[in-house]
């Protein structure tokens, strides 16, 4: 009885000791907060928008950055052949944004993601000393460029990244987002990547601030030209060269809503899956096994308990293996529920739906590998990626 049941006490007390390390990456992860006495100048900021059918949710983007109380600051918009009237949508601001210029996109060159060579043209036209792109969703509060100035040059990074505050309007995102980030976060850790003794790097494209200089010296997005994960592919290149980078949340700066439910998140997921497991090879598929026993461990302990007190009701080791999955459960549901909390400001009951988030993003990851070996590869914002 004791063979049977030691390898899986070994097992149960490996799977809580990743619940209290995911707590423990999280209390360590660095933050960005708004200054108590935010500058009002400094180096010039060129904050720079790649624009693709975001008329809906542009103009929140604009609006921010209207009320910064940082007010050396320019803005570029690239009108990424929309659609749906986004330069239209941009020009309104014109008036609020004195420095905002729109800039219809050039036809994309062969061998360019549509998103890279939006960046690039808005980089060409930029003036400032620190480059900050911005997807067109997010939404900044008043102080983040002055907090952000502030963070980077007071430590002298050349590369800062944040992680916006999520906002999660539907069942499908609350579901799904919270699953994909924590294997995110669990690939990349924000404090490993700020430390400039580890080799992890991450850069977050919703909100990526670069001095010009740095980005330059590196040929910046031409670099990474036909990467669809071209955020992390560019915060690798910089800290490989030895400029230091750093990430970290920043919930009261900036806010995004990456997507508008099942349909645009399925799309957006399977890209992003595929993408990931481009860049991060088998360090993704160890932390994809790492994330499966996390959220399922619990339930594969529970059922096997309670498949065995069927088959077997004499034997102890059933009990024995309800036992432990209810322990195990219960460390479980206390660190799910603290991180919906303290990352999404989710309730902590959210918790409990973790598992069946984490089985619909792998399913929607599957799904994109996929298309991705039969060729027919994955779609985002009209364009196929293969």
């Amino acid at each position: 009885m004791i063979i049977l049941i030691l390898p899986i006490t070994l097992l149960c007390l490996g799977v809580a000791g990743l619940y209290a390390y995911d707590l423990y990456i999280d209390a360590l992860a660095p933050t960005v907060e708004p200054n108590a006495q935010p500058a009002s100048t400094g180096p010039l900021v060129s904050v720079l928008i790649p624009a693709r059918n975001e008329a809906a949710r542009l103009g929140g983007c604009l609006e921010g950055l209207a009320q910064q109380t940082y007010r050396s600051f320019e803005v570029i918009v690239v009108d990424d052949h929309s659609s749906d009237g986004t330069a239209a949508l941009a020009y309104r601001y014109a008036a609020r944004l004195p420095s905002l210029a729109v800039l219809p996109g050039a036809a994309l060159p062969a061998g360019w993601a549509g998103k890279c060579w939006a960046c690039w043209q808005a980089a060409g036209r930029a003036q400032g000393e620190w480059l900050l792109f911005l997807d067109a969703d997010v939404q900044p509060a008043p102080d983040l460029l002055a907090a952000m100035i502030a963070h980077a040059e007071q430590r002298q990074i050349d590369l800062l990244t944040l992680l916006p505050l999520l906002r999660m309007g539907t069942l499908a995102e609350r579901l799904v987002l919270p699953a994909f980030f924590a294997l995110l976060v669990a690939l990349y850790p924000l404090a490993r990547v700020s430390n400039p003794r580890s080799p992890i790097a991450f850069a977050n494209g919703p909100c990526l601030m670069i001095r010009r200089t740095v980005y330059q010296a590196l040929d910046g997005h031409r670099a990474v030209r036909a990467s669809i994960l071209e955020d992390t592919d560019l915060g690798q290149r910089v800290k490989a060269a030895g400029y230091p980078i750093a990430a970290a949340y920043a919930p009261e700066l900036i806010a995004v809503r990456m997507y508008q439910g099942w349909a645009s998140l399925a799309e957006g997921l399977s890209k992003n899956a595929v993408a990931g497991y481009r860049s991060g090879g088998t360090r993704s598929a160890w932390v994809g096994f790492r994330q499966s026993l996390v959220a399922f461990a619990p339930g594969y302990v529970l059922g096997a308990g309670a498949l065995l007190g069927w088959l077997w009701p004499s034997s102890a080791l059933g009990p024995v293996l309800i036992a432990h999955g209810v322990a195990l459960l219960f460390l479980a549901l206390l660190s799910w529920g603290t991180l919906a909390k303290r990352r999404y400001q989710l309730a902590p009951w959210w918790g409990l739906l973790f598992p069946i988030g984490t089985a619909i993003y792998f399913g929607l990851a599957g799904w994109g590998l996929l298309r991705l070996r039969l060729g027919r590869g994955v779609t985002w914002k009209g364009r196929v990626f293969r």
